[in-house]
């Protein structure tokens, strides 16, 4: 895996012949990254100024360009679309994908997000009780999951691994900062293999929001959620802090190193 870079303080970033050059503006110095070494780049502080060659060498060299908003949560994103190759093609077949095809591809995903979690409890809570009630719950799945199994057993999950006082939310306390800041960054990853791919992120397989512009992102991050719940698990629960600091960030990056 590349290396993920995250621009927290106030720089100046260009290119220089085959490198990001990195100009930190208060302490006058420099430091250089090759492109080859990167795939992401994080503009996270609200100082920082970069160049128009930047986004041209992103765009060129598939590096997603990632900006977050004032609350430290991914915000805009760059990629490349005009070197896809027979886009049209991709687009009429992932629009003639038939219900019945998405309904059987939406319960494979459901069932594939269960057995995460059902392997997240026992990896990192040791709940193997808990963890065979989950797989028991995927195995009710059905095409489209017309019954809901996917939100009950999220409901489940969630209080088999944080505890029954845990409530899933926005930005109430750490650990959903931490849930939330994590599925934001996986979210971006996909969309932009999905633009890389040549297909249409709004058009998604069960997510049909016409106000969404990445449905297909929301169908496909979910058999990945519970890999950002096991690192959030292992290194923010209990912890006594109200905000997500630099350090934490720096933590919900290696949700793109994991080893499983």
């Amino acid at each position: 895996m590349k290396n993920v870079i995250y621009v927290k303080n106030r720089y100046f970033v260009s290119t220089k012949e085959n490198s990001f050059r990195f100009y930190d503006l208060v302490k006058k110095e420099e430091k250089y990254i090759p492109f080859d070494d990167v795939s992401i780049l994080i503009f996270e502080h609200p100082n920082s100024f970069f160049s128009k060659k930047l986004i041209d060498t992103c765009v060129k060299e598939n590096i997603l360009l990632l900006f977050c908003d004032e609350k430290h949560s991914p915000l805009a994103l760059f990629s490349n679309i005009y070197s896809q190759n027979q886009r049209m093609k991709k687009l009429k077949s992932q629009l003639a994908v038939s219900s019945k095809a998405k309904k059987r591809i939406w319960r494979k995903i459901v069932i594939g997000k269960i057995n995460n979690q059902a392997d997240c409890l026992i990896q990192v809570a040791k709940k193997v009780d808990e963890s065979k009630l989950l797989q028991l719950i995927g195995k009710q799945v059905e095409d489209g999951d017309v019954t809901n199994r996917e939100a009950y057993a999220a409901r489940r999950y969630f209080l088999f691994l944080f505890g029954a006082d845990f409530k899933r939310g926005r930005y109430s306390d750490l650990v959903n900062s931490c849930l939330n800041y994590g599925y934001a960054l996986l979210r971006a990853v996909i969309r932009r293999e999905l633009v890389i791919h040549g297909l249409e992120p709004s058009w998604g397989i069960h997510h049909e929001s016409t106000e969404n512009p990445f449905n297909l992102s929301d169908d496909l991050i979910e058999p990945f959620r519970p890999f950002v719940d096991l690192l959030v698990y292992e290194n923010f629960q209990g912890k006594k802090a109200d905000v997500l600091d630099d350090e934490g960030k720096k933590l919900l990056f290696q949700i793109f190193l994991l080893v499983v």
